[in-house]
């Protein structure tokens, strides 16, 4: 390999904001559809759980794309058994951070493993960081077409792209958020405090947000 072919190799492992974003993007997605074929294959029928007020985004499937991503590029030159290690042990810190941000912050939880093997609190357990196990696996070994199809959204299209793209989500995932603490303040008869406030009840009501969020329960 000459050293033009090196460099190439280099550039194309730097992590950019662009990179980031549509991995986000993607995974936000590939999330809605990886819990709606689950469900599908473990209770007969499809559901949608979306994390987010508008569109079909799982925002923390977005957040483990990224996360996995970042963990591959500055792990690629560690032993397979290293990456994917590092990567399942950061994705279960992400699940139980996720989780007990709702659990303690809003009184809420978005799933329950109560019922698993060698679970904590419900929120992280055995089999399911074995399944991030396995998707560090297949991430570790599908980085360089991930890469190289990165490295092809590239130029004034998909810079464009990126930054219109990147307003939208930010406006969808503050309105999530604040629909979400809402939502928890009015079942922990917090009323609103502004009228914006008061709009974001008038607008994303328990029952719809209950709909929305499907998987989603109250502690108490």
């Amino acid at each position: 390999m000459n050293m033009n072919d090196e460099q190439k190799k280099e550039q194309s492992a730097y992590i950019t904001y662009d990179k980031l974003f549509w991995l986000f993007l993607i995974g936000s997605v590939a999330g809605v559809i990886i819990e709606g074929v689950f469900t599908l294959v473990t209770k007969g029928h499809w559901e949608s759980h979306v994390v987010s007020v508008f569109g079909a985004f799982n925002i923390l499937y977005g957040f483990g794309g990224v996360l996995y991503y970042v963990g591959a590029v500055k792990l690629r030159n560690k032993p397979l058994y290293m990456r994917v290690l590092v990567m399942t042990l950061a994705a279960t810190v992400l699940e139980l951070i996720s989780g007990l941000l709702l659990r303690y912050g809003l009184g809420m939880r978005a799933w329950n493993y109560e019922n698993k093997f060698l679970n904590y609190k419900g929120l992280i357990c055995l089999s399911f960081s074995a399944m991030w196990g396995v998707a560090a696996f297949v991430i570790c070994k599908i980085y360089p077409y991930m890469n190289r199809m990165l490295d092809k959204m590239h130029g004034k299209f998909w810079h464009a792209a990126c930054a219109v793209l990147t307003v939208v989500m930010i406006i969808d995932m503050s309105l999530t958020a604040v629909s979400i603490a809402r939502w928890s303040g009015r079942h922990y008869g917090i009323g609103a405090n502004s009228n914006f406030m008061k709009q974001i009840d008038i607008e994303a009501p328990d029952d719809w947000m209950q709909s929305r969020f499907m998987e989603w329960r109250f502690l108490q």
